[in-house]
């Protein structure tokens, strides 16, 4: 040992380690330094730092055979140690490519190919400039238009609203940001209001995400008229279709063009009304219902007006607004309205279709309004993800699956979309696939009681209880609910005797939870505590709960499918016999 200590200093390994990994620690300085201006992406710095580790066994290689003094030359068994520190480093550096260019969220199923026959672009959230913070709703409401409009290109995709909008809180180098996006392009634009000249300056720029490279930029300065307003989202549509080469067709240029309203005041309020909608929660509802009323008093021919009050009409019920036998008449008025103004209007069918699912539980006029949609806008995310619910409940799984697949491509960092998709694998039959879409869903809104219950169910589905418990305290936390009745539920499943406690603590009127679930039906079906939760879906039934007809995709209610009032239940609410 004393032997190798004092060849080692003879050498200077010491020396050689020290200065190496100085200067290794200058390069990681610089590397932070330059990741942001230069768009380093994620693949290139780690190819950089094992590089840096390949190096220093290299410098300790060539230290040990030429630190004496007056050895200078490379013998073989030196070549063969550096040619196979080389190729492993070749190896490793192929692997951590490879690990980088996979999406880094669940589902980001496109590829960085800007030259692609259909090209995806994503346009992220348009920065408001504007001397008033309040003016935000203007620029989010023409960052949605002009995304609608991008949707209405076949020949291109453009990823939804919900997933750029995630990095304007998170934000990320461009190339990193379109490779977790799976885009070859990306569009960043932003709006200043002048209210004193009511005067509106929008400026955008289309970038090649592989280089940051600008491939078309306009600025827009005009009066704050609607027809402006609409004129300009018009226009950029068109540009970044022309920049990207993709072919408008005649039908898909007419929608673009279309000039919904000539009147500010109706489209100010419109965009008011979106800018709540997003927000989706019963007081947002409340505001953007009465923004989108205003809307059509100033323009009672506004179409997407009366589509956006059907769809907020629609959701009320599951957020512990009016019941669906209040709300219905409502809903169909603003539907039927809209499509009366405008029979190709994509968002006014969706709605439809909605409240023929979920209010009318016409499931056959509801999958005509669906695929009526999707054929006048194929990238509406909303349209997918919907239609896929009507699969789901329907039984049809592998269509299901289709459909939530496609919704997240469209918009990967969508929480809806996501949920749905675990929810397709959970009641498939395939609650392990579920995890990574169920789990998406939960890290984008962490808090969120539909995204942590379908976590919950896929956990318990797939043997994990313990993994289970904690989400199941959280969604009690959540919802006011007790979460002893969730205890004593695990508990049921490990061990039988504790049946009685749970089948006591499950019946609760408390679980209740409005549009979320019929109270512990499901728990005390999945126990096969079967009159106990045939009770409680008779009362969901009696209260024409929002999302009863989930009961028949469910599942929990598998082992209930043979019983007659199980079946006379499903008759019910229109579901076709096995």
């Amino acid at each position: 040992m004393a032997s190798l200590v004092q060849r080692l200093k003879e050498r200077k390994l010491f020396q050689w380690a020290l200065a190496y990994l100085a200067g290794a620690w200058l390069v990681f300085q610089g590397i932070e330094v330059l990741a942001e201006p230069w768009n380093l992406s994620q693949s290139y710095i780690r190819a950089i730092h094992v590089i840096l580790g390949v190096g220093l066994v290299l410098a300790l290689v060539l230290a040990w055979y030429h630190g004496e003094k007056g050895r200078q030359r490379v013998s073989g068994p030196e070549l063969l140690m550096i040619t196979a520190l080389l190729v492993i480093a070749g190896a490793v550096l192929s692997l951590v490519r490879v690990g980088d260019e996979a999406p880094s969220t669940s589902a980001a199923f496109g590829s960085l190919d800007a030259n692609s026959e259909k090209p995806a672009i994503a346009v992220l959230p348009c920065d408001n400039i504007s001397p008033n913070p309040e003016d935000a709703y203007l620029a989010d409401g023409i960052h949605e238009e002009i995304l609608l409009r991008l949707s209405k290109i076949q020949s291109l995709t453009s990823i939804g609203r919900r997933s750029v909008e995630w990095y304007r809180d998170n934000p990320s180098p461009i190339r990193d940001m379109a490779m977790e996006l799976g885009v070859g392009f990306v569009g960043e634009c932003s709006v200043r209001k002048d209210s004193d000249q009511d005067q509106i300056r929008l400026t955008f720029q289309l970038l090649d995400a592989r280089t940051g490279e600008q491939i078309w930029s306009e600025n827009y300065d005009r009066d704050l008229t609607a027809g402006n307003l609409l004129d300009i989202e018009s226009d950029v549509a068109q540009q970044v279709a022309r920049s990207l080469r993709a072919v408008l067709t005649p039908e898909e240029r007419a929608r673009i063009e279309a000039v919904p309203t000539e009147s500010l005041e109706a489209y100010d309020n419109y965009l008011r009304g979106r800018h709540f909608w997003n927000q989706r929660s019963l007081v947002a509802f409340d505001s953007a219902i009465d923004y989108y009323n205003r809307a059509v008093l100033f323009d009672p021919n506004y179409a997407r007006a009366y589509a956006a009050l059907a769809e907020t009409y629609a959701l009320l019920p599951e957020y512990g607004g009016p019941s669906i036998r209040e709300i219905l008449p409502l809903a169909k008025a603003a539907t039927d309205r809209a499509l009366t103004l405008d029979p190709d209007l994509a968002e006014a069918y969706t709605a439809s279709a909605y409240i023929k699912d979920y209010f009318e539980w016409d499931r056959e006029g509801a999958e005509r309004d669906y695929l009526k949609a999707i054929e006048l806008n194929p990238d509406y995310a909303t349209a997918h993800q919907w239609y896929g619910e009507l699969l789901i409940v329907t039984r049809r799984w592998d269509e299901a699956l289709t459909q939530a697949r496609r919704a997240v491509e469209l918009d990967p960092l969508s929480f809806a979309a996501n949920l749905i998709l675990g929810a397709a694998f959970t009641c498939s039959g395939r609650p392990h696939d579920a995890l990574p879409a169920a789990q998406r869903a939960s890290e984008i809104v962490p808090d969120q009681e539909l995204g942590i219950k379908w976590l919950a169910f896929a956990y318990v589905l797939s043997g994990d209880h313990a993994a289970a418990a904690p989400l199941f305290d959280r969604f009690a936390e959540l919802t006011a609910t007790d979460p002893e009745a969730y205890r004593a539920y695990l508990a049921a499943l490990n061990d039988p005797a504790e049946m009685p406690a749970a089948a006591r603590a499950l019946q609760a009127p408390s679980l209740f939870v409005p549009g979320l679930n019929v109270g512990g039906a499901a728990f005390l079906a999945h126990l096969g505590q079967f009159d106990e939760a045939l009770a409680l879906l008779e009362q969901a039934y009696e209260q024409r709960a929002p999302r009863l007809p989930w009961v028949n995709g469910y599942p929990f209610y598998e082992e209930m499918r043979s019983d007659s009032r199980f079946k006379d239940l499903l008759r019910r609410m229109k579901f076709a016999s096995e």
